[in-house]
């Protein structure tokens, strides 16, 4: 046995290196092992949101990773004719980052094992092909070979398999993907130095080539068309790919960065957990790739799970948390997944005439400003949301309540007593928290005796409205300097205290009248002190 780890990971993708830079948040001892040489060389996802970003920022990677970002881009789309049909461009930032970004993924990657190689809890293993593991209860053994074909065995508290589609972690604790896998097969094209310097996404729902053109960073672009039943991977020339970069725009004597055939899944596991091992990513799910969501449900999947792993490792006895992994990440990544695939229908059409009605179905919604805010705002994206798992309802909440219990909670830019500006998840911190929204002063002085005692187990901040002005207190003191709590669809209660878990879904809401059940709660379950 070469070393014991606290968590084991395996595979250096965005999953796996996201998950260990979490862990390494938390002074968690890490063994993250990868078959390949280094991280991946050749692009792969291309987009990121503002959801991953949020991720990326709990551990202070987000900074480093914006600066090879085209950030805040968004989709135009076409019908058969070539005429512009719908307009998607987002522009709100609730979680303190734009909805949709453009970035690469050999550069990110770089990007976060830069930051993971200065960490002294972290240890980085290449070449490392993983042959077996002895999955038990409280423990797990893994079995690697090296490049030289040397065996290692490392034992851990659990495994984390990061290790993507062909997931060999997946196949050693016997979990099958169930879903479905379509014919149609896409030609997928990156290119270096674009000539085309539309900052938006194109996508042609041309029933005779269905194909999109992507935006990236530092002129960089992606090409992807829909390939014909009788075009196979082994006769497409490089005449053919340059014919049909041509056919959407005027990089067809660019640059080919790579070129490769895709054939798309929308496939999920039955568990994403046995015994001390998880799996996570591509190893627990695959999408298609229209909605732009693969890699930032991987990234969910372990922000998700990061936090549990730090709690379970620290605090043995609560380790039964980790059984709501799952639990809480199935619906909405199945959620993402059926849009992907509805999102394809669009991009996809049979026929002119369903194209047709696909089209005028979207300029018709421009009559209805609900509807057009609904679509060209991203609305449509599904929101994390759960209600099982580590949320709690105590029976008399409002509607809103209810809704807002279980989703991520908003990250206004706030300002401090000094005037420093800063995003609230810096505030915050990556424990259990507790914010009390408030409109006035007399609010804050009817709860400040209980405040004090909620501090001693959870960081407390008091979050201001916009009208208030910042007063002193023994808490953190902030205001929402842009107004962003008051322009959101679903409002945060007014005079309240929310619970908030260190991934930042809302736990639970309360008001002064129902402070016992939040006092019981802190003072019966070692989670929130961890």
């Amino acid at each position: 046995m070469k070393k014991n780890f606290d968590v084991i990971i395996v595979g250096m993708g965005p999953s796996g290196l996201v998950l260990a830079g979490l862990l390494a948040n938390y002074g968690i001892e890490v063994g993250i092992f990868e078959k390949n040489k280094s991280t991946v060389k050749e692009p792969r996802a291309v987009s990121i949101d503002d959801e991953s970003l949020r991720i990326l920022q709990s551990f202070s990677s987000h900074q480093a990773v914006l600066r090879n970002v085209s950030q805040n881009y968004g989709s135009h789309y076409y019908d058969a004719k070539g005429k512009l049909f719908l307009k998607v461009e987002p522009n709100s930032c609730e979680n303190g980052f734009f909805k949709r970004n453009a970035f690469d993924q050999p550069t990110f990657e770089s990007a976060l094992r830069k930051h993971l190689e200065s960490k002294k809890n972290i240890n980085i293993n290449f070449s490392h092909k993983l042959v077996s593991i002895k999955n038990e209860t409280k423990s797990v053994i893994a079995n690697f070979e090296d490049s030289k074909g040397i065996k290692k065995s490392f034992l851990g508290r659990y495994l984390v398999g990061c290790d993507g589609g062909q997931s060999t972690v997946r196949d050693l604790i016997g979990v099958v993907m169930k879903g479905s896998t379509f014919n149609q097969k896409w030609l997928v094209v990156d290119i270096y130095k674009t000539r085309n310097f539309f900052r938006h996404t194109q996508v042609y729902c041309n029933p005779k080539r269905p194909s999109i053109t992507l935006p990236g960073p530092n002129g960089i672009r992606r090409y992807e068309f829909k390939l014909n039943d009788k075009e196979r991977s082994e006769k497409l020339s490089e005449d053919f790919t340059r014919e049909l970069i041509t056919s959407v725009g005027v990089d067809g004597e660019a640059k080919i960065r790579r070129s490769q055939v895709y054939q798309f899944h929308a496939l999920i596991c039955s568990d994403w957990k046995k015994n001390s091992v998880f799996i996570a990513g591509d190893a627990a799910h695959l999408s298609p790739p229209f909605a732009g969501q693969g890699m930032n449900s991987g990234i969910r999947d372990v922000g998700n799970l990061g936090w549990k792993l730090a709690l379970a490792v620290k605090r043995p006895k609560s380790r039964n948390i980790l059984e709501t992994y799952f639990l809480e990440r199935k619906e909405h990544c199945w959620a993402l997944i059926n849009l992907a695939i509805r999102m394809g229908k669009i991009m996809m059409p049979k026929n002119s005439l369903e194209s047709f009605v696909n089209a005028s179905f979207f300029r018709l919604i421009k009559l209805n400003k609900k509807l057009l805010s609904y679509v060209s705002q991203m609305k449509y994206r599904p929101k994390p949301k759960i209600n099982k798992g580590i949320v709690f309802f105590h029976g008399k909440e409002t509607r809103n309540d209810k809704k807002l219990i279980g989703t991520l909670f908003p990250q206004p830019l706030v300002q401090d007593k000094k005037g420093i500006l800063s995003n609230l998840d810096e505030v915050l911190g990556n424990k259990f928290s507790l914010i009390c929204y408030i409109k006035n002063h007399e609010t804050y002085i009817s709860l400040e005796k209980y405040l004090n005692k909620f501090s001693k187990t959870c960081r407390v901040v008091v979050l201001l409205n916009h009208s208030c002005m910042i007063f002193p207190s023994r808490h953190k003191v902030v205001r929402d300097f842009n107004n962003l709590l008051e322009k959101m669809d679903t409002r945060v209660p007014e005079n309240s205290i929310l619970l908030i878990r260190p991934d930042k879904l809302v736990s639970a809401i309360y008001k002064k009248n129902n402070l016992h059940y939040l006092s019981n709660l802190l003072n019966n379950n070692e989670i929130f002190s961890f």
